[in-house]
């Protein structure tokens, strides 16, 4: 008789929400292992945190001789002190690398808390808040002013700001590269983008993943110009900075007085918000502004074409 034919999995494992258990291959040992290893359940994930910065450990994971396990930002800052932060065993040779530890949090797989709104991702326990903050199934609160709306970016949310509010809405799909550039007519008021945008994989991967960003461009009319803002709606990925160049070029025609071009342009490093508390003061941004002398008198409340560059890159 195979060995995991003895395991009961209707009384001794609760499927929880997915409503079924894995069984296991019918191939000895190895399936009993797996079926026992999939429902292993954490009592203490701190157990699996950095002891020191307490954020989740992902490879490279560094250890004293003791077998004190550090993440590889404080592993760096513990270099100069040349001793174990919890033991204070002399390091001066150096740590040295935990393959084990950075096996075992790579393979403790967790659900996403968007669940029950229809995400099936099991992340890495190490890259489960990375993963939450692109989540395409997270709630997203509406900016308008005394509108309760929660939907999702795939289900809603757009619909709900062009047709309730008449917001305009975009969607930019990047092909394969780290940088997502289109140009845009932008109107005064809220102006949303989709930007599906490249990004380099977690722990040191090379492998690139695309995910959705919902971005909020506000124009607002200044009295000398119109001035453009730049959020992130949601949560900045996790040592990732969100970056945005803005360009505007206008070339004066020849029934102007005086004949030349100008070249406005701003790299922006980009805020985040999930809008709970509404939209952030656009005077607290930086504002990219237009002045109004550079669009002529008749189109000073059409649709402004910007120039958009946005990339997600790794922290300097």
């Amino acid at each position: 008789m195979e060995p995991w034919k003895d395991f009961d999995f209707d009384d001794d494992v609760d499927s929880g929400s997915s409503g079924s258990a894995t069984v296991p291959p019918t191939s000895g040992g190895a399936g009993l292992k797996g079926a026992a290893v999939a429902y292993v359940m954490a009592e203490d994930a701190d157990a699996l945190d950095c002891g020191i910065c307490c954020l989740p450990l992902k490879p490279p994971i560094f250890q004293c001789n003791v077998g004190h396990v550090v993440c590889s930002p404080c592993h760096n800052k513990l270099m100069g002190t040349g001793k174990c932060h919890l033991c204070g065993i002399n390091v001066a040779g150096g740590y040295r690398r935990c393959h084990a530890m950075e096996r075992l949090v790579e393979s403790i797989r967790v659900p996403c808390p968007n669940a029950t709104d229809g995400c099936t991702a099991m992340p890495a326990y190490c890259h489960q808040q990375s993963h939450r903050q692109a989540c395409p199934h997270a709630p997203y609160s509406c900016p308008g002013k005394n509108c309760g709306f929660i939907g999702y970016m795939n289900a809603g949310l757009l619909d709900h700001f062009s047709g309730t509010h008449g917001w305009p809405c975009t969607t930019k799909k990047n092909r394969a590269n780290k940088t997502c550039r289109f140009s845009i007519g932008l109107n005064n008021g809220f102006n949303f983008l989709i930007a599906d945008l490249a990004t380099a994989g977690e722990g040191g991967s090379a492998t690139i993943t695309s995910s959705k960003y919902l971005f909020l461009l506000n124009v607002l009319q200044k009295p000398l110009g119109r001035a453009i803002s730049v959020l992130l709606i949601g949560r900045k990925p996790s040592s990732k900075a969100v970056k945005c160049v803005l360009t505007f070029s206008h070339i004066a025609s020849e029934d102007r007085k005086f004949l030349g071009s100008h070249l406005l342009q701003s790299k922006i490093n980009v805020e985040c918000s999930d809008l709970c508390s509404g939209v952030p003061n656009p005077d607290d941004c930086f504002q990219f502004v237009v002045p109004d002398y550079l669009l002529g008198e008749g189109n000073r409340d059409s649709a402004i074409k910007i120039k958009v560059s946005i990339s997600i890159d790794d922290l300097e």
